[in-house]
């Protein structure tokens, strides 16, 4: 049954992700004269594509606190795969990610061709690039995702904040808002941080057959209750930190 599972919600998120890359290109020369049309088509294909992927994967996303209006920067912990498909179900964002992704075959392209800010940290320009494109996104009023421990951890706790992308924020004077992540399986299936999280040296295919072998599971995206302002980017991260800490739960 797990192979099973594996097999058809693998290839069903591929399609999902080919399909909402598709519509998106179709839709270019209608949306190009206006900058915001293009934001607002790309905000409902996230949420259609969020919330399709979370339902071929059996997750149940409970949303905790308010989800902040648009237009808004956003930062979360991250475990697991499934954390882009619930932000995006519940903010059609922009997301922020590493610059393997892009390299992904098909997928790769379609993450990129959505507007996926990738960033290569092993090129010291890398940050700010990615700064100058924050800033430009955060401009036209775009949601932008940040996942601020810089990559994919355990979920046992919250892991050192990467300051380096709040710049924009802080740059900027926009206020930023926080939400924590985290998932329970059932009753006896297999707990989370064996299934959903991506635990350091599990291999890729592994972790996807775990993930995807689950019949179901729940996730909740908790939000803070108020943004935060800083006027220096390291003091940004450690009050985003205070924040997120006391709505933080290991997942077990």
């Amino acid at each position: 049954m797990a192979s099973f599972l594996f097999i058809t919600r693998s290839f069903l998120v591929t399609l999902l992700t080919l399909l909402t890359g598709l519509a998106f290109l179709l839709a270019i020369p209608l949306t190009l004269p206006s900058v915001r049309a293009r934001i607002a088509w790309r905000r409902r294909l996230m949420f259609a594509w969020g919330k399709s992927s979370l339902a071929v994967c059996g997750a149940r996303l409970e949303i905790k606190g308010e989800v902040p209006q648009a237009p808004f920067f956003l930062v979360s912990n991250h475990m697991s795969t499934v954390d882009i498909f619930a932000l995006a179900a519940a903010t059609g964002g922009r997301f922020v990610g590493k610059a393997e992704l892009g390299r992904w075959p098909l997928v790769g392209k379609v993450i990129s061709g959505m507007g996926t800010i990738l960033i290569d940290r092993s090129r010291r320009t890398a940050v700010g690039e990615v700064n100058r494109i924050l800033s430009l996104a955060m401009s036209r009023g775009e949601n932008i995702l940040l996942f601020v421990e810089g990559g994919i951890r355990p979920g046992d706790q919250l892991y050192p904040f990467q300051p380096s992308l709040l710049q924009p924020a802080v740059d900027l004077g926009r206020p930023v808002h926080c939400a924590v992540i985290h998932y329970q399986t059932p009753a006896g299936a297999r707990p989370a941080s064996q299934t959903i999280t991506w635990p350091k040296g599990k291999g890729t295919l592994q972790q996807f057959r775990d993930l995807f072998g689950l019949r179901r599971y729940s996730v909740r995206l908790t939000f803070g209750p108020q943004p935060l302002l800083a006027g220096d980017r390291k003091q940004l991260a450690a009050d985003l930190r205070a924040a997120m800490e006391p709505i933080f739960e290991p997942v077990r």
